[in-house]
């Protein structure tokens, strides 16, 4: 089992903080190893000045043992050598042993190394400085020697204590920071937990804003939004079934009655009669269906038709010339080419041009141009116009101007508008109602083709 988020930033950040440490420890003890060494150095370099003076002096005939033997400082022993190499005086603790190093610098001149050396019966690695002196009797050798010991002792120590103390430290950074990611989680635990308990009956609830301008603040901002599209959606698909099943209704209820009178009282309606009305509200019922399925088809993303290229003018021409019947049409169709499916796009003109001519008084307009990108068709009509308030909502479902069953098309199921907007939207483009007209005028625009 994966462990949770605040589990994994934990450890994490307590890796990192370890290898920081690691990091930061190493560098710490080769510094100290660094400078513990150049001071052993130094040391030996001192302890040998004495002796190194007193030779060049008086020479090593008077030397002693007790000349060369270190004061108090059991790290250090010197020893000297003479002319043929051999030790002419030396620290008690190494009287009598050979010569600790075979260098023999010139006089002037001097030789440091790292050597293992056995004094006091236990080996040691010494840093030994060899000096040549030039004194009467001479020449000499000064060798002075000091552990390193210490040198490795410090480093050891100092490496042990920060790892003592690198297990508290990590342990309380690993609380801390658990402790931190579980209170900047617990924000949206609360968020998780409140979006869990709303319901479809609930959608109006929202999530509580944390303060600041964070990111969880964005994110709850971003979930309510969510929340704020599902209720709109949720709510007009309420409306959208309550709409369609009255809509449904008024046919069924003429289909209904009908029958009902042709039973039970023959005179009042003759077959011929009985038959008119039942073609009529079928035709009604076919025509909402079929609104209500390219509806759904509009508003399914997976529903993918056939795209091809199509001459928006050819199709805004054929439909305009269906009005002339018994209206005044003006046509202007300049060439504008666009992709996509050619009969949703007959479908959307047509419903514009029936639009039209359903609130017209004697004249509509067809007229199709491009402006940069954009494909444009509009049709116009002299009739009432729309009132400014219903301007964007005549583009919603079973929405109907008030005038609408006053006119020769004898109503409209309320869908044609909407059915224009859904076709255009799935095509990349809008439909929207243009002000300042004589009468109405409804616009769609659409992509060009880009090769066009």
């Amino acid at each position: 089992m994966r462990p949770g988020l605040r589990t994994r930033t934990t450890v994490v950040a307590v890796a990192v903080l370890a290898l920081a440490f690691v990091a930061a420890g190493v560098v710490v003890v080769v510094l100290l190893g660094w400078s513990l060494d150049k001071a052993s150095t130094e040391n030996a370099r001192s302890a040998g000045k004495q002796v190194i003076n007193e030779i060049r002096k008086a020479g090593a005939r008077d030397l002693t043992s007790s000349d060369v033997a270190s004061t108090g400082d059991t790290a250090s022993v010197i020893q000297v050598l003479g002319s043929t190499g051999q030790p002419i005086a030396s620290d008690p603790s190494i009287s009598g042993q050979a010569p600790l190093t075979s260098a023999r610098p010139v006089p002037g001149q001097e030789a440091v190394e790292t050597a293992t050396l056995s004094i006091n019966g236990s080996s040691e690695d010494y840093r030994v400085v060899s000096t040549g002196v030039a004194g009467p009797g001479g020449p000499y050798t000064v060798i002075s020697a000091r552990s390193l010991d210490p040198v490795d002792e410090a480093s050891t120590r100092l490496s042990l204590l920060l790892g003592i103390a690198a297990v508290p430290l990590l342990t309380v950074s690993a609380l801390a920071v658990y402790g931190a990611v579980g209170s900047a989680l617990r924000p949206v635990e609360y968020m998780r937990r409140t979006v869990a308990e709303i319901s479809t009956r609930d959608l109006n609830r929202r999530v509580p804003l944390p303060p600041g301008n964070d990111e969880l603040h964005r994110l709850a901002t971003t979930l309510n939004e969510m929340l704020a599209r599902l209720s709109s959606t949720h709510e007009a698909q309420r409306r959208f079934v309550a709409d369609a099943s009255h809509e449904l209704r008024s046919p069924l209820n003429t289909l209904t009655t009908a029958l009902e009178v042709s039973q039970h009282h023959p005179e009042a309606m003759s077959t011929g009669e009985l038959v008119e009305v039942v073609s009529l509200e079928t035709a009604r019922l076919r025509e909402l269906v079929d609104d209500l399925l390219l509806l759904a088809r509009t508003d399914d993303t997976t529903d993918n038709p056939v795209r091809t290229e199509v001459d928006l003018d050819d199709l805004a021409r054929t439909e305009a010339e269906r009005a002339r019947v018994d209206l005044e049409v003006e046509i202007r169709a300049t060439p504008a080419k666009v992709r996509g499916n050619a009969p949703q796009l007959r479908r959307a003109i047509r419903n514009l041009v029936d639009n039209a001519r359903e609130h017209a008084k004697s004249r509509v307009r067809v007229e199709t141009r491009t402006e940069g990108t954009m494909a444009v068709i509009e049709v116009g009509d002299d009739g009432p116009g729309v009132p400014e308030q219903d301007r964007e909502r005549i583009f919603e479902r079973f929405v109907r101007r008030d005038d609408a069953r006053q006119h020769r098309a004898g109503g409209s199921t309320g869908l044609g508008l909407a059915i224009v907007a859904g076709i255009a939207a799935r095509h990349g483009g809008s439909a929207r109602y243009v002000p300042g007209h004589d009468g109405a005028c409804f616009r769609l625009e659409l992509p060009l083709l880009e090769d066009a």
